[in-house]
């Protein structure tokens, strides 16, 4: 039996390097290596989709997120002559992990992803396919690979409409809000998507769970030992194929966004 050179664990990688199929954009596809310090995630390997000669603040600026968000409706309503988008409802605090990932990787603190050697660090460990950015912009095949390799994973899509990305069902859940049009839960359904749905109030549907890491559960448990957020994962039955809601959550700013911004009332 041949033996691989132990190596240190590097910092993180760079998993994979594209341009945008939203606007031709180049971004990147990071994953620290690391423990993640997020409460509600638990100690997952994260993802993050970035733009890769852009700011992750200036990109929300300048609507240049779009390369990695494309037309989700939590970036909010854009405005005229305004840079800032209004009832911007995006949990994610682009100040904190998304730029520190950027400037890490502008100072070429990350090792190109090779699987021979940095599969090591990786194996074992659930991932969060899509931490920023949406997750349909790492290929495929790479998903089922690092899926493979993982005790378990969660994701979530924006673009689950769009045929393109309808095999990630196999990884991802498709984010809906509200109950009909179309980008609710209804819709993707009929498209066989497991959801995840967002809301403001309402009654939840009958094979709809409330997230159990949610405030509102009292984080009974962490994405990490949850389960439920794998699409169609691993199993066929059950719990397994419930689908999962959760109310809209964040600082004030954002909770205000949520009461104002129209999908989530429907």
């Amino acid at each position: 039996m041949v033996r691989r050179p132990r190596i240190a664990r590097p910092l993180g990688v760079i998993l994979h390097r594209g341009k945008s199929p939203f606007d031709g954009s180049p971004y990147v596809v990071i994953m620290p290596l690391g423990k993640s310090s997020n409460d509600k995630t638990g100690a997952m390997l994260q993802t993050y989709i970035i733009r890769s000669h852009v700011h992750p603040l200036q990109a929300v600026a300048t609507d240049g997120d779009i390369a990695i968000c494309n037309d989700c409706p939590l970036r909010g309503l854009k405005q005229k002559r305004r840079k800032k988008r209004k009832f911007r409802t995006c949990y994610v605090n682009v100040g904190q992990g998304p730029a520190m990932v950027y400037s890490a990787f502008r100072r070429g603190r990350y090792e190109d992803y090779d699987p021979a050697r940095h599969d090591q660090f990786i194996a074992g460990r659930k991932i969060r396919f899509g931490t920023y950015g949406d997750p349909v912009l790492i290929p495929e095949p790479l998903v089922a690979h690092l899926a493979g390799i993982s005790s378990g994973w969660t994701g979530y899509t924006h673009q689950w409409a769009n045929p393109l990305f309808r095999g990630y069902q196999r990884f991802l859940m498709a984010s809906v809000h509200g109950v009909t049009g179309p980008w609710s839960r209804e819709h993707a359904k009929s498209l066989g998507w497991r959801t995840f749905r967002t809301t403001n109030g309402g009654v939840p549907a009958a094979d709809e769970v409330l997230c159990p890491a949610s405030k509102e559960a009292g984080k009974r448990l962490s994405c990490l030992t949850c389960n439920l957020c794998d699409g169609e994962g691993r199993r066929s039955k059950g719990l397994a194929m419930c689908d999962v809601y959760i109310p809209g959550h964040g600082g004030k700013a954002i909770m205000s966004a949520v009461k104002n911004l129209p999908i989530l009332q429907q």
